[in-house]
């Protein structure tokens, strides 16, 4: 049996799937203008035909790619948590999102730069949809906050910290999830 034969044929998901995960390495490699759906076609092991047959754009595929990264994710985490205590729900949330961070570090500051200063993909603020999920689930599990406002830049502002001051020991992650908590928690 030769190697074609070997091959089980993608399903549309599937193929899907790869086309993302192969646009995913050449926009962290070269940059959402720098990427053409040329490189990410000859990466999938596509055609730029068959790519086109499922994505209608660039922009389209990069929103596709990070999307579940940055939404669905949170939307998870919130809803693992929903059955904790108020306070363990917010400590669960963090401790999920400084972990999220440390794992997708690449493509958490590929969206960060480039909805700085790519036009074409700043009308679409991942910051703010992020922050208002984090906000609704503060509220949704019955927290009381200190200062809304400031409390929520600090949870921003120290889960994205990671971001750039990674930390892999659980001792410390935890430690300063309990102070952020306490500082914040009204």
């Amino acid at each position: 049996m030769n190697k074609t034969q070997n091959k089980r044929r993608m399903s549309r998901e599937e193929r899907r799937s790869q086309i993302i995960d192969s646009a995913m390495k050449i926009f962290i490699k070269r940059g959402y203008n720098g990427a053409t759906t040329s490189d990410i076609a000859q990466e999938a092991g596509i055609s730029e035909v068959t790519l086109f047959r499922y994505f209608s754009s660039k922009k389209e595929l990069f929103m596709e790619g990070i999307e579940p990264i940055l939404i669905t994710s949170l939307e998870e985490s919130i809803m693992a948590a929903k059955d904790l205590q108020p306070l363990e729900r917010l400590k669960f949330i963090l401790k999920d999102r400084i972990h999220f961070i440390s794992d997708h570090h690449e493509v958490i500051k590929l969206i960060l730069m480039e909805s700085q200063v790519n036009p074409e993909i700043a009308d679409f603020d991942y910051i703010n949809q992020i922050t208002s999920l984090l906000e609704e689930s503060i509220q949704g599990a019955g927290i009381k906050l200190r200062d809304e406002d400031v409390s929520l830049r600090l949870l921003m502002g120290s889960i994205l910290s990671f971001l750039y001051l990674p930390e892999n020991n659980e001792e410390k992650i935890d430690e300063y999830i309990d102070n952020l908590a306490l500082t914040i928690k009204d």
